[in-house]
């Protein structure tokens, strides 16, 4: 092997789908040289996730990809429940809320968003992709990951890099290699998935047809795409299934004898099983090569994208020498709990969708006409109250503050639509970047924020924002705060319970803790402790992108 072959890097990503190329792009754009690999020859080009939510959405914002990735997605959808195809509506989602800056469920097709993913990683020079590369086998010591690929002719390319991220799926062949085994429930389920084109039906919401006898499902896409859900019983031969005359009488009660363009059609076996653990050594499992979930609650690919955006975030970190190796350990601490209660929400709601008897299916929809006289349990289903919060009760987060901001601690911050002061409405996550950033609500907010000396702030590289109420004055220049009105109310709703406090919001968008100005030494060093960092000097240079470099000043302990 020449030298030409072996290539250096920070990071590996093993396996290009939307987990690894979301990864990719967090990488690119904090600078971290990178290598994407994966055995296809592109992106997928079949349809596969057909549902984005708003946590992911968000995270294409932080890559700033979200208005090319909107392009090809239908905005806010619901679910309607019906007894059966021709049956009676019994339950509708409908949400309408968009605290985090975009609805709650929307619709798209996994090959056009892996392609705008794939076209996005092109803009960073630090970033490499290579498909039609395939690991063979990789080893770990002093702190490095070598490992073997090879190319779709044969050729071989060694690889040494610091960490390896693996998004290879759920027969992850990292995973497999680590020994690392699944657990889980023993849930197990088979579905034809048809997925059509030139569709001419109207109707854009998720229809869910809850029918003992063979439970269907129908969602809608861009484009006039969309996709059916047959449930096969467990006595059902799944090749005979898939059987032309079979498929059409699966479609009839929907198309009734127009022909119908159908571009795929697959079986697939719906899992609920977890990887025992995320990390051995410098190596990380990510997606559904750390979770599997079944689909009822569309969250499959979007649990990966938070695992993206979680780890993503703190490899650069440490990668710039801002965070030391042992805040990786939080990653699966904070993400594990998440991904499982959203795999506990899909069995839940497989319960409804695909109920186990006639009798069953009849308390279900009984139950959803009870509620839908009792407005707030109403509420509770419409707007998807239901669905996890995301929210993190250890990792990196400091536990400190005042009683009604520490119940903030942990959660993600709302993103709302504010005023900045030529008088344009922005977005929150626009005005932070992709950054940490300290946030204050109140008419003095940019004083609290000014007044803030630790050195931790400018070696976190923080962004300090203020945000005013609608009703207070103008706003004076503050040098070093950022200062925008809460034009619409949406950002009242959060902030209400700080009061003076201010929160140190993560660049994941979780808050990270909250302290007054009075408390600040004390959480600075709470945070320090908590990050593993060592003090800065007072003096800190500044980085070509602005943001203060310590990777020589404030070293992480070890």
């Amino acid at each position: 092997m020449t030298d030409q072959q072996t290539h250096s890097v920070d990071i590996l990503i093993v396996g290009a789908g939307p987990t690894g190329l979301t990864l990719a792009n967090i990488l690119g754009q904090a600078g971290i040289r990178t290598l994407i690999i994966d055995r296809k020859p592109s992106t997928v080009a079949e349809p596969r996730a057909v549902s984005i939510d708003d946590e992911s959405l968000r995270t294409m914002q932080f890559i700033g990809l979200d208005q090319p990735v909107l392009k090809d997605v239908v905005l806010g959808y619901g679910v309607h429940y019906f007894t059966r195809p021709g049956g009676h509506c019994f339950g509708k989602v409908e949400p309408t809320r968009s605290e985090y800056g975009f609805p709650r469920r929307n619709a798209f097709r996994q090959p056009l968003f892996e392609a705008t993913l794939r076209e996005g990683a092109q803009r960073f020079a630090a970033l490499d992709m290579r498909f039609g590369h395939e690991l063979e086998s990789f080893s770990q010591a002093d702190g490095q990951v070598q490992a073997l690929i090879r190319d779709d002719a044969g050729q071989p390319l060694k690889v040494s890099g610091r960490y390896l991220v693996a998004c290879d799926g759920g027969r992850s062949p990292v995973r497999t290699l680590l020994d690392i085994p699944m657990s889980g429930t023993t849930f197990k389920s088979r579905w034809i998935v048809l997925d059509t084109e030139n569709d001419d039906d109207p109707f854009w919401q998720t229809r869910v047809y809850c029918d003992a006898g063979r439970p269907i499902v129908e969602v809608p896409g861009p484009h006039r795409t969309r996709r059916f859900e047959v449930m096969i019983h467990p006595h059902e031969d799944a090749d005979a299934m898939l059987q032309d005359e079979r498929i059409r009488e699966f479609l009839r009660p929907f198309r009734g004898d127009k022909p119908t363009t159908i571009v795929r059609k697959v079986v697939y076996t719906f899992h609920a099983r977890m990887a025992e653990r995320w990390r051995i050594g410098n190596v990380f499992l990510a997606g559904d090569a750390a979770h599997l979930t079944p689909p009822y609650a569309g969250q499959g690919m979007n649990s990966g994208i938070r695992d993206a955006h979680n780890l993503g975030w703190k490899l650069a970190e440490v990668i710039a020498g801002r965070l030391p190796d042992a805040a990786l350990d939080s990653y699966e601490a904070e993400r594990r709990p998440h991904a499982w209660a959203l795999i506990k929400l899909a069995l839940n709601l497989g319960e409804v969708m695909a109920p186990r008897s006639r009798w069953h299916a009849a308390a279900i929809s009984g139950f959803f006409r009870l509620v839908a006289h009792v407005p707030p349990l109403r509420d509770y289903f419409l707007q998807m109250k239901f669905k996890p919060k995301p929210r993190y009760h250890r990792g990196l987060l400091i536990g400190q503050g005042k009683a009604g901001a520490q119940a903030l601690v942990g959660t993600m911050s709302p993103q709302p639509r504010l005023q900045a002061a030529d008088g344009s409405i922005v977005r929150l996550d626009d005005v932070v970047g992709p950054r940490y950033a300290l946030l204050a609500f109140g008419a003095q907010a940019a004083q609290w924020l000014a007044g803030l000396q630790a050195p931790l702030w400018e070696a976190l590289g923080v962004r300090r924002i203020a945000i005013l109420p609608r009703q207070a004055a103008a706003p004076t220049d503050i040098a070093g705060v950022l200062q925008c009105v809460d034009a619409e109310d949406q950002a009242l709703a959060f902030f209400k319970s700080l009061g003076q406090s201010i929160v140190l919001v993560r660049p994941d968008r979780y808050v990270a803790g909250s302290f007054t100005v009075a408390q600040e030494a004390g959480f600075a060093q709470a945070c320090m402790d908590c990050f593993g960092l060592r003090p800065a000097p007072a003096a800190i240079p500044a980085r070509a992108d602005g943001i203060a470099d310590t990777s020589a000043l404030a070293r992480p302990t070890a």
